[in-house]
């Protein structure tokens, strides 16, 4: 059975307002963490949320497969796949920064097609379809180009792109009279959508944290460019007169 986005909009609302009123509610000085193998950390709100979202997506959709950031994919076969990050920047909630936020994708065929991203500190939740992007229900949209003195670069890791093999590109970019932060993470991504910044950009990113965000910025009109393979791994995110610039600087001169 076809999905609407509607219906994806619907259930998605539901059950990430009920993930942050988790995070909402919980005491901060109480989290409990732990190191993961890549040596990020989990916390224990973390895993809770995942469960729930899990449960969630199992009742409603039990034929859909489920791809998460804690737990073991779930198979099954239908071409729906739900792609889950609990908490994206783990780190950010760690240390009481409320730059974070709980992502949801839906896949068909393996290709994004639905996604949803709430901020729970600021009750808001982002949804696209890749040709539309809704902020709490209403459409939102990029900014237009206003000149480089008045651009904003975000990046979730400045030091992650001055030892990567951009960094060449990323320090030329850098030269321009734009102002550059690292307001990061998913975060970073709704900054973008929502017309305050005009370019993300990523490195090394998991599935769970990119998939769920293309039919967003997508639909609020931002141009993915995708630096290389694995698909979806390194990428910028921009407003369209970024595009042929970063093209020209990160990946005709990789």
């Amino acid at each position: 059975m076809e999905l609407t986005f509607d219906e994806f909009y619907s259930f998605t609302s539901k059950i990430t307002k009920e993930a942050s009123e988790i995070i909402t509610s919980h005491n901060h000085s109480g989290i409990e963490t732990s190191k993961k193998l890549d040596g990020t950390i989990v916390t224990d709100t973390d895993l809770r949320i995942e469960r729930l979202l899990r449960a969630r997506i199992d009742e409603k959709f039990p034929l859909h497969s489920i791809v998460g950031e804690e737990y073991p994919d779930k198979k099954k076969t239908s071409p729906y796949t739900w792609v889950i990050d609990p908490i994206d920047g783990t780190t950010s909630y760690h240390f009481g920064v409320p730059f974070y936020g709980t992502l949801i994708g839906l896949l068909k065929n393996e290709k994004p097609q639905f996604g949803s991203m709430r901020l729970p500190m600021f009750d808001q939740m982002l949804a696209g379809d890749g040709s539309q992007c809704l902020i709490n229900g209403n459409k939102t949209q990029v900014k237009k180009f206003d000149g480089f003195e008045n651009s904003l670069v975000l990046t979730s890791d400045e030091m992650r792109m001055n030892d990567s093999i951009y960094n060449k590109s990323w320090n030329h970019l850098r030269k321009t009279d734009a102002t550059f932060r690292t307001w990061g993470d998913c975060y970073g991504y709704f900054l973008v959508c929502t017309g305050k910044a005009d370019a993300m950009f990523d490195l090394s990113l998991k599935p769970c944290d990119i998939l769920p965000i293309i039919p967003i910025v997508e639909g609020a009109g931002a141009k993915v460019i995708d630096f290389g393979n694995p698909p979806y791994c390194d990428i910028s995110v921009c407003i369209p007169e970024f595009e042929e610039k970063i093209q020209k600087l990160f990946i005709k001169q990789q």
